[in-house]
């Protein structure tokens, strides 16, 4: 069979009346023609089949988490249409809610071991669901400030501000008396973003001068990283320490800008002041490149724009399931087998990944480098090493850390059996100290994250070296039957005292505290599934992180109509929704609650343009709620601003 054979795989979703409804899926080709015989259909798709389901028009074959294999019952042949082959999924994982919940990517295996490319279109529904008024409002709330009125051009909008006057244009640069490295830095920075012709700052040029100041009392009150801008006819004065000074000069970028752009919505302070400090100490975001795998210029591309956002974290998640994607000295299998995936690889394609070896991994060498580059825009970078779940991609990179004698054990909630790392196995401890000891050596910020979240409730329970290990411990429930939850979080406060020990701070997601859990006073724990359980867990002595999925993930469709891309576990975010979301309702002002972070996990971001999506304007949304005082902002504000917000370059990921 030709390998380049037009072939399609459609997917349409039927409402039957049941929990999930149905998945019919059509392969179509040329017309009269005919497939080889004894070949399957592989494809991956988030909606997935459950085990023991009975197929229409088709044999189960294997799943393995996304991974789909199917066989036809007899010959295909094309009929007048091009229709070669109909299945029908009678039971679903799950309702499908959105076009990116059917198939992504897919191929036909050969009897001969070759492969055939498929192409996938979007999953559509029998019947559109119907979006009620009021969801509909609430999805596509936009507005614009008034015409004419001065705007300052500044995303996080600033706390305190009184402009007298307004110049009539913006400066066409401004002076330093010397060169500055902050301000060499935001040159920078903006040539990268907007491919600059045209820089805020110089030495010695005739633009309007910058006085800088150390900060006084009335800045140093707000704690670090607050500034001032006075601005007069003359002279423009910066007040503030080493942080602030950044991102005071970072502000007037902005400000200068938006000014000298296009449409003056936008002008330039001509007298006035502007007193500014972030409302929260951490100012997160994160990004999964397991799923999908983003190269060393792009992680740089992302950290200029959470810079230019004034984010002060950025949360690196190197592994999962479905990748590792950080080189280790002591563990060369974890990138050679480990970050790839394909067709007959140990790790199969998920996610729109097909049958050419997919993934990539960061060196240590790549990875001082992005340090740098952050170090230089005042980001600290957080690595995540998820344990003890989530660690498909080490288990079938390094044998010694599978039990030969395991059967199959609980499946976790995206479908990977066997997935969590072995607490019978002394293999297991050793691999733990060792790679998060290469963690705290390369990395050097105070922050690292040990994951602990998703572990399935059976993870072990076909493992004898783990139910013994168990036993041996007394991590048993009220049965006397092993414990997972206490199972977990041995492994965690195992970690966590390795992380302690090198002077670093472990930081977790939130089910860290089950089973015992880590101890409130060594560890940061992240709120994720609502953000309730925030609350909650300050109570019982964590400080928190508040990154809760119906507001700060935005891998989160943004409506619930079926053409949004996204995910909808957690519901649907709009911008508008995640920008009025109030992350501190609950806390009373407790010092317990240290900061919010947006999520970017990457199963449905596929392509450039669909991050970018997702990704935008909500990130800019969770920039303007970790910096700014609530009062502070504005709908109708923040939609003219967004729109100078810059976004990754178009290129492929």
């Amino acid at each position: 069979m030709n390998a380049n054979s037009n072939l399609v795989l459609k997917s349409l979703w039927e409402d039957d009346g049941s929990n999930t409804g149905r998945m019919r899926l059509t392969l179509s080709g040329e017309c009269n023609t005919a497939l080889p015989d004894r070949l399957r259909l592989a494809y991956t798709a988030i909606t997935r089949i459950p085990p023991d389901t009975e197929l229409i028009g088709a044999h189960f074959v294997s799943r393995t988490a996304n991974y789909h294999e199917l066989a036809p019952l007899g010959p295909l042949c094309a009929d007048a249409q091009g229709v070669l082959w109909e299945i029908v999924i009678p039971v679903l994982s799950h309702r499908p809610n959105h076009c990116t919940d059917g198939p992504k990517s897919a191929f036909l295996i050969l009897s001969d071991g070759n492969t055939v490319p498929v192409h996938c279109e979007p999953l559509q529904p029998q019947h559109p669901p119907v979006i009620s008024f009021d969801q509909q409002s609430q999805t596509n709330v936009v507005g614009k400030a008034s015409k004419g009125r001065p705007m300052l051009g500044l995303l996080p909008c600033a706390n305190d501000v009184q402009i007298d006057s307004w110049a009539a244009a913006a400066p066409d640069c401004f002076s330093l008396q010397q060169p500055d490295q902050a301000a060499n830095a935001i040159n920078a920075l903006c040539e990268r973003l907007f491919s600059a012709q045209s820089v805020p700052f110089a030495s010695g040029c005739r633009g309007m001068p910058i006085i800088i100041e150390p900060a006084g009392d009335a800045v140093t009150s707000h704690g670090e990283a607050a500034y001032a801008l006075l601005f007069s006819h003359d002279a423009i004065t910066l007040q503030a320490d080493k942080a602030g000074l950044f991102y005071g000069l970072l502000a007037l970028a902005q400000i200068w800008r938006a000014a000298r752009g296009e449409g003056g919505d936008f002008s330039f302070p001509l007298s006035g002041r502007l007193v500014d400090w972030p409302q929260h100490n951490w100012r997160g975001m994160h990004l999964d490149v397991s799923r999908q795998f983003y190269n060393k210029q792009s992680i740089e591309d992302f950290l200029d724009i959470l810079a230019w956002h004034r984010f002060n974290r950025f949360h690196w998640h190197f592994t999962d399931d479905e990748g590792w994607r950080l080189e280790s000295p002591a563990y060369p299998g974890l990138t050679r087998v480990g970050a790839w995936r394909g067709h007959k690889l140990p790790l199969l394609p998920q996610h729109g990944s097909g049958v050419s070896p997919y993934g990539g991994f960061y060196s240590q060498q790549d990875v001082r480098e992005i340090l740098a580059h952050a170090e230089d825009l005042h980001i600290d970078v957080m690595p995540e090493v998820d344990v003890p779940g989530h660690s498909q991609s080490a288990l079938v990179s390094i044998p010694e850390l599978l039990d030969p004698s395991a059967i199959q054990g609980g499946a976790s909630v995206q479908g990977y059996v066997n997935n969590a790392l072995n607490p019978g196995l002394n293999a297991t401890w050793t691999f733990l100290e060792t790679v998060f000891g290469e963690i705290c050596d390369l990395f050097p910020g105070r922050f690292v994250h040990m994951g602990g979240d998703e572990v399935a409730e059976s993870a072990w329970t076909g493992s004898r070296a783990a139910n013994s290990w168990a036993q041996a411990k007394g991590y048993l429930d009220a049965t006397g039957k092993p414990d997972t939850m206490h199972m977990q979080a041995a492994v965690l406060r195992f970690v966590e005292d390795r992380l302690v020990k090198s002077g670093k701070v472990p930081v977790a997601w939130e089910e860290a505290a089950k089973g015992g859990g880590l101890d409130p006073d060594k560890s940061i724990l992240m709120a994720w599934m609502k953000a309730e359980r925030g609350v909650e867990l300050a109570q019982k002595g964590y400080r928190i992180i508040m990154c809760p999925g119906e507001a700060y993930y935005l891998d989160m469709a943004q409506s619930p109509e079926w053409t949004e891309p996204g995910l909808s576990w957690a519901g649907t975010a709009s911008p508008y929704d995640a920008y009025q979301f109030d992350p501190a309702a609950g806390f009373e002002n407790s010092p317990q609650m240290i900061g919010i972070q947006g999520c970017i996990w990457s199963e449905n971001l596929v392509s450039r343009s669909l991050f970018n999506h997702m990704v935008f304007p909500r990130l800019s949304a969770v920039a303007e709620s970790a910096w700014s005082k609530p009062e502070q902002k504005d709908w109708h504000s923040f939609f003219n601003r967004v729109a100078l917000m810059p976004k990754m370059p178009p290129e492929i990921l």
